[in-house]
């Protein structure tokens, strides 16, 4: 199937205006990795992608830079058009500052930083040189994610989870969540401080810094990921997650490698189970067998959802 044609199909079964705008494009401009990294996108493993922002500058083409709600028809290297995608997070870091969630978003190898930052460094470098640009730690990387929208023969899940590292795309639902936590005087779990961040700015740049594989370690330990919980149909915020790979004494003892919560209106309905098995698979990229959990004595909730 070509591009134009799995695009009016899915315009047709979606409701969605043909004249949509949207690019038909391979990974890695095609070829056998190419074709790899869409079976990964087709077995759900593969939920990003990067460019370096400097090719954009020297093709002048800045205007075409990735936005949030970007159509895209994936294809293989003979042109076979298996998929649409749909962009909902973009965002521009240096290529030291990359986060280790965007890393295994991509989906490739063992889904690690160090994985991710091996293949991407020897992509971009040949090409940035050629132009007479070197690469470096500071070089602008593109961070994109993307949700899967239509594949061939294929249902979609109705009550599809994004999992969205916290930006201001999200601004309202994260105060929005706030005020419902407060509200129901629920316990802040896995939200990294969100209860005393009055403003969504502040609360986004807390994440940002903690994230950062450069940040030193400090007292209070090591690269906290956090982790909002999207759902798609209505991009409300139903859930949340934190994620440490590195414990001091104390955290081993009283946090654990995961905190999560769910949004008081929508809890009883598998979110947790589901949040915890995302927070889980994330942390198998950082090589970890065994995973401590931590839950209050009295949470009985979380008490069978962690031991499901």
């Amino acid at each position: 199937m070509q591009a134009e044609e799995l695009w009016a199909e899915f315009c047709q079964k979606k409701n969605i205006d043909i004249n949509t705008p949207y690019e038909a494009w391979a990974f890695c401009g095609g070829g056998k990795e190419g074709d790899e990294l869409a079976d990964l996108v087709l077995e759900g493993k593969k939920l990003g992608t990067a460019s370096a922002y400097d090719e954009y500058v020297l093709e002048e083409a800045l205007e075409e830079i990735p936005k949030v709600g970007d159509y895209s028809v994936i294809l293989r290297d003979n042109e076979e058009a298996v998929c649409v995608i749909r962009t909902y997070d973009v965002y521009i870091r240096a290529f030291g500052d990359v986060p280790p969630f965007h890393g295994y978003a991509e989906g490739e190898g063992n889904r690690s930083l160090e994985y991710w930052r091996d293949v991407h460094k020897r992509a971009f470098a040949p090409g940035l040189l050629e132009c007479g640009v070197e690469f470096t730690d500071e070089s602008k990387i593109i961070c994109e994610k993307f949700s899967v929208e239509y594949i061939p023969n294929k249902t979609t899940d109705c009550d599809e989870l994004l999992f969205v590292e916290p930006s201001m795309t999200y601004a309202e639902e994260i105060m929005a969540y706030r005020q419902e936590m407060l509200e129901a005087e629920s316990s802040f779990d896995g939200c990294f401080s969100l209860k005393r961040h009055e403003s969504p700015q502040s609360f986004v740049d807390h994440c940002i810094e903690w994230s950062n594989p450069r940040r030193p370690v400090d007292e209070h330990g090591a690269w906290g990921n956090v982790i909002m919980v999207i759902r798609k149909s209505d991009n409300k915020m139903v859930g949340c997650f934190q994620i440490h790979n590195v414990l001091t004494e104390r955290m081993e003892k009283y946090t654990g490698h995961v905190g999560y919560s769910v949004r008081p209106s929508e809890r009883r309905k598998g979110y947790a189970t589901r949040i915890l098995a995302k927070a889980k698979d994330f942390l198998s990229s950082f090589g970890f067998e065994e995973i401590v959990v931590a839950f209050l004595p009295d949470n009985e909730g979380s008490r069978k959802t962690i031991f499901a």
